[in-house]
C-alpha cells in the first residue's frame, strides 16, 4: 500500500478498484470515479462511477482502492482472486486452501471496502491480501 500522501478535490478524475459481475461471479475490475464531495474532516470523499454510482472513500485508500491512472487500478485489481480461483487463507498458524465465490462490495465505518467472499466461510476485506489472503501458498505458509 501506496505511503504516498494525495490532495483530493472536488471534480477530480480519480481511477478506483471496483467489481462487476461475469459468468463466474463478480470479479475486480477498474472504473472511473469522479470527486463530487471531498470531507476533510473524516478523510474521506464521495465519487460517481458509472454516472450513477455514489461511493464513499478513505483516503487511507490511496494506492489500495484508488489511483490516479487507469493503469494502476487495472494492475490492483488483477492482483485479487478471480472467481472459481483459489486463495489460501491463513488463520492463526494453519493454512486453508478457499475457492474464490466472487469479489464483493460494502460498507465498513461509513466507507467503501472491497471484499473477498469464499464458498465457504466468511468474506475478508481485500486488505488481508498479503497479512493473511494469498494467491500462493507457499506465501501463505511463509508469513
Amino acid at each position: 500500500m501506496s505511503q504516498v500522501k494525495r490532495n483530493f478535490q472536488k471534480n477530480d478524475e480519480v481511477y478506483v478498484v471496483d467489481y462487476w459481475g461475469t459468468e463466474k461471479g463478480a470479479a475486480a475490475f477498474s472504473a472511473r470515479a469522479l470527486i463530487i464531495a471531498v470531507d476533510e474532516e473524516k478523510q474521506t470523499f464521495c465519487g460517481v462511477l458509472y454516472g450513477d454510482t455514489y461511493q464513499t472513500y478513505s483516503f487511507a485508500d490511496y494506492g489500495r482502492l484508488i489511483f490516479d491512472t487507469s493503469i494502476e487500478a487495472n494492475t490492483a485489481a488483477s492482483k485479487l482472486p478471480m472467481p472459481g480461483g483459489i486463495a489460501y487463507q491463513r488463520i492463526g498458524d494453519r493454512v486453508y486452501k478457499k475457492e474464490v465465490d466472487s469479489i464483493g462490495g460494502g460498507y465498513v465505518d461509513d466507507v467503501f471496502d472491497l471484499k473477498i467472499c469464499f464458498k465457504r466461510g466468511k468474506a475478508v476485506s481485500t486488505k488481508e491480501m498479503g497479512v493473511t489472503v494469498f494467491l500462493d501458498e507457499a506465501a501463505a505458509r511463509n508469513k
